[in-house]
């Protein structure tokens, strides 16, 4: 089927992208008789195993684990880093003849850079917004970089960034300017 290319003039324009598994995930469902969601997520037991096939994990973007409530718990970079964690310990664990426990996710909170000095930022019933919630999302993104030249190398580039205020890496932009529509029309037609 071919797809249709649509314009619309617009003042502001808004890009939202979902995110689903890769293409692995379906082959790995495939070959192990795994279900998998409308993402295309294998649903994981609560060890992140796949069902019947307690030798495969499944973490990441790759799987769709459930929270206490049922619901799937959200796919953030710290969830991916605790399952991690979790799967190395569950590993070693079964080599020393120990049975791990179920994953549990412990929720650190949430970090969204809004613009410029602009954020939000909680953390269980605490947030902040604004400034403090944008410097708070810096020093915790730049935390967690491994290695220091790293952490450096960051820091320097986002500062350059900030100053010069270049954001053409950020950004998805096209050639084409459009003119502005009037506001007493519907549509670019009428």
């Amino acid at each position: 089927m071919e797809q249709e290319e649509v314009q619309l003039l617009a003042r502001t324009k808004l890009w939202a992208v979902g995110v689903s598994a890769s293409e692995f995930a379906q082959v790995l469902a495939d070959g192990t008789g795994a279900s998998t969601d409308r993402g295309g997520r294998i649903v994981v037991e609560e060890d992140l195993t796949i069902p019947g096939h307690p030798e495969v994990f499944a973490i990441g973007d790759l799987a769709n684990v459930a929270g206490p409530s049922g619901q799937p718990l959200p796919r953030v970079a710290p969830m991916a880093m605790q399952q991690a964690r979790f799967v190395a310990r569950a590993i070693r664990a079964r080599l020393a003849g120990r049975v791990p426990g179920p994953f549990r996710y412990a929720d650190k909170g949430s970090l969204a850079v809004i613009g410029r000095n602009a954020a939000v930022a909680y953390f269980g019933r605490f947030g902040i917004s604004g400034f403090p919630a944008w410097l708070t999302w810096v020093f915790i993104h730049i935390a967690y970089l491994i290695e220091f030249d790293s952490k450096i190398l960051v820091i320097f580039q986002w500062g350059w960034n900030y100053l010069t205020r270049k954001r053409g890496a950020r950004l998805i932009t096209g050639d084409e300017i459009l003119p502005v529509p009037d506001s007493g029309t519907d549509s670019p037609d009428t």
